[in-house]
């Protein structure tokens, strides 16, 4: 028997998900930042500054990663299922049944599992994102030898 998913308990997980790497982002900046102050009270010469440097782009890194992090949570704070109209057209928030499974248009985040099940979560500027916008129940989906027929829209 397959799994019907529900909106809401994908959204949470996707929100779960994101909070969470959110959160594990900005405790990996934290403890960078603490590590350059300890660093920044040594005085090693060469060897110190090599270090602050390497630090100083690791750090870069994660400023981008959580910038990134902060806007898709923020994305899909935006698309509550309390707070999108139901449609029978699919919309950005639609979850999208299809014959080929699952799909969340919200963010770009690739796939979450919930209960087994596999959902993959797409913006609606991704290329298939964008061909099932404005799409409804029966309406097929042809992409480059991808076919797909859409079952549901919630």
């Amino acid at each position: 028997m397959k799994f019907e998913m529900k909106k809401e308990e994908v959204y949470q997980a996707l929100l779960a998900q994101l909070q969470g790497r959110v959160g594990e982002l900005q405790q990996a900046w934290n403890e960078l930042l603490e590590s350059n102050q300890q660093e920044g009270k040594s005085s090693a010469g060469d060897k110190h500054e090599t270090a602050g440097a390497m630090v100083h782009l690791e750090m870069e890194k994660l400023a981008k990663q959580l910038e990134e992090g902060r806007r898709q949570l923020s994305e899909v704070e935006k698309y509550n299922p309390d707070r999108i109209p139901e449609s029978n057209q699919v919309q950005m928030g639609s979850l999208v049944q299809t014959t080929t499974g699952w799909y969340y248009l919200i963010t770009s985040l690739g796939k979450i599992i919930l209960n087994g099940e596999v959902c993959f979560v797409l913006s609606g500027a991704s290329p298939l994102g964008s061909l099932m916008m404005g799409k409804g129940l029966g309406d097929e989906i042809n992409r480059e030898g991808f076919k797909t027929k859409i079952l549901s829209v919630l």
